[in-house]
């Protein structure tokens, strides 16, 4: 993988001097520019990959098996994959299904492993480069660009990242409600569509919940697409510091240029990011989790933030919400689904507040002493309070966050911190 791959923009824009930045490839910045941005949590820097497969080894890429199976053996979900993509997974009665190399190494007894393998051996191995996420895979080198989400059934952070069959429909479910429903959101929001998911199907009926699992396949090209040639950047990559070279300048002051740093985090990052999860709220009642790895600025040719793109769709929903509007609540599905608001304070005050703002603002504190957080807390939160004036029905008084006690499945519970809320009222 080349090391830098690059794009010169000029920045142009009020204010400021013509000058040149060259911005790294998305894979690059996803990879390479995240040291030192793991420390919201004791467990964020925590992983059970082998340094094979993490996003910061130096090996650049790595086969995934793909096994063809017969389709009556799998559950297949669809969100209006392109033909290439779709052809590209499942055709004429036999569909291929991606397993992570490191479960194939360890096994470990798990039954859908076992009855995969069954079918002999993988037909094809598909050239992937992990991405920040380490179980979410970018495919290499194929048209129309997408990535893989793949069961990694290991501890990274606070919890193995299975991809079971109710997290893969429901990633699906989501992305095409958001695509059907894309007129009532802000022209500045932009997704990346999970357009095809496999899992398969449920061998064992009588468990607690469904334990089958799968994988999704991503596309990599912005919904809605344009025609400009556009570039992409992690939201952690702002502040984070680049794996081979520490010294290099955070990337926020290269794309801000001589512009008002105050005025550029508001107006470019900090309110469209609110007006986001605001509008998926009200109008869908689902929860964006706008955390560093989860944004993706995208850059015009210019070098101002066109739109703020969202990645990641296996999101929150809020069932009061969704009463309230007359949508439909999914029964048959109940995987992230909420009747209170704590999981609501979670996305927004830490995911978005604590673990992306509040490091944005300590990078610019570094740089410029007379900023302080207060420069940017007080006009979000009047923001919030603009755009959002029922909140309290909503949203707890006091910031939620995950607790250490876990829930029969292992999944963290919540707890209430008792600190009042930094980014809105």
């Amino acid at each position: 993988m080349a090391h830098w791959v690059r794009l010169e923009i000029k920045h142009v824009r009020r204010g400021s001097k013509a000058h040149g930045t060259m911005i790294p490839s998305l894979i690059y910045l996803d990879r390479y520019r995240n040291e030192g941005t793991r420390v919201y949590s004791p467990h964020a820097d925590y992983t059970e990959a082998d340094e094979r497969y993490r996003p910061n080894s130096r090996v650049s890429t790595f086969d995934i098996p793909a096994f063809e199976l017969p389709s009556d053996e799998v559950n297949v979900y669809t969100a209006d994959p392109s033909p290439a993509l779709r052809q590209a997974y499942t055709s004429e009665g036999r569909t291929l299904f991606c397993v992570h190399p490191q479960l194939l190494e360890s096994q470990g007894g798990d039954p859908y492993l076992a009855r995969i393998l069954s079918f002999g051996k993988a037909k094809k191995g598909i050239r992937v480069s992990p991405s920040s996420s380490t179980r979410t895979l970018y495919v290499c080198e194929t048209s129309p660009p997408h990535a893989l989400k793949v069961h990694f059934p290991f501890r990274v952070s606070r919890y193995g990242r299975r991809m079971r069959d109710e997290v893969v429909e429901q990633a699906i479910n989501v992305s095409r409600e958001l695509q059907g429903g894309l007129g009532a959101m802000d022209p500045s929001f932009a997704f990346l569509r999970e357009v095809l998911g496999v899992t398969y199907r449920n061998l064992r009926s009588e468990t607690a919940r469904g334990e089958n699992w799968g994988y999704l396949v991503r596309e990599m090209t912005p919904f809605p697409s344009v025609q400009e040639e556009r570039k992409l950047v992690p939201g952690f990559s702002l502040f984070g510091r680049d794996f081979f070279e520490q010294g290099i300048p955070p990337l926020l002051f290269e794309l801000a240029g001589d512009e008002d740093l105050q005025a550029y985090v508001l107006e470019q990052i900090m309110f469209p990011i609110i007006r986001h999860w605001v509008g998926c709220f009200l109008n869908f009642g689902l929860l964006l989790e706008p955390h560093g790895q989860n944004i993706l600025l995208e850059i015009g040719s210019e070098g101002e933030v066109v739109r703020i793109v969202y990645r990641d769709l296996n999101l929150g929903i809020d069932n009061r919400r969704r009463r309230d509007i007359h949508i439909p609540v999914n029964h048959g599905n109940t995987y992230n689904q909420m009747e209170s608001g704590e999981f609501n304070s979670i996305t927004y005050d830490k995911f978005m507040g604590g673990h992306f703002f509040d490091p944005l603002v300590a990078a610019l504190e570094e740089r410029c002493p007379k900023i302080g957080p207060e420069d940017f807390r007080e006009p979000c939160r009047e923001e919030f309070a603009r755009i959002f004036p029922e909140h309290e029905k909503y949203l707890p008084r006091t910031v939620q966050y995950f607790s250490e006690e876990r829930d029969r499945f292992g999944k963290p519970l919540f707890r209430d911190t008792g600190k009042a809320p930094e980014w809105r009222p």
